[in-house]
């Protein structure tokens, strides 16, 4: 046995670093597993890193809501550069969509998210753009990026501080009931703990598993494309195209680029070049420039979204063990819902309910009910 803690976190991803900072500083001894090398080599690392208050469901708003003040405030909170900037996210609507888009950033405005309702012409400010077939945009302010690693490391570091200990290159192999806890076994040792926090991200599933449990929560392979060098000096928002699924950003002075509707269930590796060209092919006619964009292949890159039937996380305690809390499942948005989750988390095993954020709607439970709302605006 290598040791005994109050808490074990499995991932040192953005959501297993913030949750173990939080646990730590409720006076918990916390250790993190992680078997990659460093943290935030997973589907942290290989995000676009946006954060935005533009959801379609209450909850994921109100963890946006949260979240995004913490990290647009990082640096005077904590004394650590994230890497944010407020490069805001634009969203791009079709007639068919423009009611039920509406709708929502009613529902944002109701909850304090500053958003901002746009004519397509008046698009036209933040990138070059074909107005054909768009009802409207919306553009929010506060939305925007931050560096992952960076975030990532900034609260692996302020966890050190508040004592907690990082295990990296250690491999889960093996979960067990032990007591009112948890044996670990990994590849280069044995840890017991009260609790035990699933933060695998994409590959929660397969840790869950090994305890005989079963979370929704799927791998999907998302690929992210680098532009050569544009001529436009403007900074472009996250923009998205949400008719075709297309989006872009800036990235100095290159672009992001991809599209949403291809993501491979599964542990599908690698970038699939031959996807380049549809991507492109849908995107010219809303981005005519695109005809002449140079593409980075060296600089292009692949990851995994862990997703679930309803586009929203898994938050709390699972039903079917004693001690076990996950919190997986984000869909594309544990970047920006690490702060709240960290939070809600630490609530839950430090005092036994969440009382900061409402996860209700997280609940596993949820998945056998009838009318669970979906997020729709998954990107």
């Amino acid at each position: 046995m290598t040791g005994h803690t109050d808490v074990v976190v499995i991932g040192a991803g953005i959501v297993g670093a913030s949750c173990a900072y939080q646990l730590a500083r409720r006076g918990l001894r916390v250790t993190v597993l992680e078997r990659e090398n460093a943290p935030a080599l997973g589907s942290t690392g290989r995000s676009a890193a946006g954060i935005r208050v533009q959801f379609t469901t209450r909850p994921n708003i109100e963890f946006s809501m949260y979240s995004l003040p913490v990290y647009r405030t990082f640096r005077e909170r904590h004394g650590f550069d994230v890497g944010y900037r407020d490069i805001g996210y634009l969203l791009l609507v079709p007639p068919d969509r423009w009611e039920d888009h509406l709708a929502s950033v009613a529902l944002q405005h109701s909850l304090g998210a500053p958003v901002d309702i746009l004519t397509p012409d008046e698009a036209l400010r933040y990138v070059p753009l074909a107005t054909d077939g768009l009802a409207g945009a919306t553009y929010g302010p506060w939305d925007g990026v931050i560096d992952p690693h960076m975030a990532t490391h900034a609260w692996a570091n302020m966890g050190r501080q508040a004592g907690v200990d990082y295990r990296f290159n250690h491999t889960v192999t093996a979960l067990r009931p032990e007591g009112d806890g948890w044996q670990v076994d990994t590849d280069t040792g044995s840890f017991s703990s009260g609790h035990l926090v699933n933060a695998a991200g994409a590959w929660s599933c397969v840790i869950a598993r090994l305890a005989g449990l079963e979370i929704p929560v799927r791998p999907k392979r998302i690929q992210i494309f680098l532009s050569g060098p544009i001529a436009d000096e403007r900074v472009y928002p996250l923009t998205i195209d949400l008719e075709t699924g297309v989006y872009l950003r800036s990235e100095g002075d290159r672009i992001l680029f991809g599209l949403d509707t291809h993501a491979d269930d599964g542990f599908t590796e690698g970038v699939d070049w031959n996807w380049l060209e549809k991507v492109l092919l849908t995107g010219v006619d809303r981005f005519p420039w695109w005809v002449d964009l140079g593409v980075d292949r060296q600089g292009s890159w692949w990851g995994y979204y862990g997703v679930t039937p309803d586009n929203s996380p898994v938050i709390g305690y699972n039903p079917g063990a004693r001690g076990w809390v996950d919190a997986c499942g984000f869909s594309g948005h544990g970047i920006m819902h690490a702060p709240a989750t960290a939070l809600a988390v630490s609530e839950l095993i430090a005092d036994g309910r969440s009382h900061t954020l409402d996860v209700t709607a997280f609940r596993h439970e949820r998945f056998v009910e009838k009318g669970v709302e979906v997020e729709v605006n998954i990107f």
